[in-house]
């Protein structure tokens, strides 16, 4: 066989390929767990927008409260996505805390509004506002029912991924502070 048919990489020293160093775990967790992070934050961020810029368009009148506090844990998303950039273990802790107190809730409460089994509760009320015209809801619940859903199971992922990922920064803290 000729150099350039053989299947064995050989690194420049003469060495097999099989004797490289490999990635150790931890780095390829936290790889793995930062980019579905980002595709989890930029699904809330496409959807807060939307939602806030119809409500925008059609009054801040026409929300009902848990759409109020779902838009609210906005801002939370730029710092869960700063925690990922410079990877920052408080963030990701202050974006876990808003996720399960106020995002989470939203959702559940929105779902179970839509089904009929809780009540919905406007916002105008409570900020003395005039009563909207009509309330900012999908003509059809199905349309509801799917991105409730979707970001219902978004956010229950970005807290897996938030732990699997805190998890590996841990490991890598410890080892380094071990040497």
């Amino acid at each position: 066989k000729q150099w350039y048919q053989r299947r064995v990489a050989i690194t420049a020293g003469g060495s097999d390929w099989k004797h490289r160093e490999k990635v150790a775990v931890q780095y390829v967790t936290s790889v793995k767990y930062k980019n579905a992070m980002k595709r989890t934050l930029i699904y809330h961020g496409m959807l807060g927008t939307s939602m806030f810029a119809t409500a925008v368009i059609a009054g801040i009148n026409c929300l009902y409260i848990w759409q109020v506090l779902w838009l609210a844990t906005f801002p939370a998303c730029l710092i869960g996505f700063r925690g990922i950039m410079k990877n920052k273990s408080k963030y990701l802790n202050l974006y876990r805390i808003v996720l399960c107190l106020c995002s989470i809730p939203a959702c559940i409460w929105g779902l179970l509004a839509t089904a009929g089994i809780v009540s919905h509760r406007e916002f105008y009320p409570l900020v003395s506002l005039p009563k909207p015209t009509r309330f900012l809801m999908p003509d059809s619940s199905y349309v509801f029912y799917f991105l409730g859903a979707t970001t219902l199971c978004s956010h229950l992922f970005s807290l897996a991924a938030i732990r699997k990922l805190m998890y590996a920064w841990d490991i890598t803290s410890r080892k380094s502070k071990a040497q």
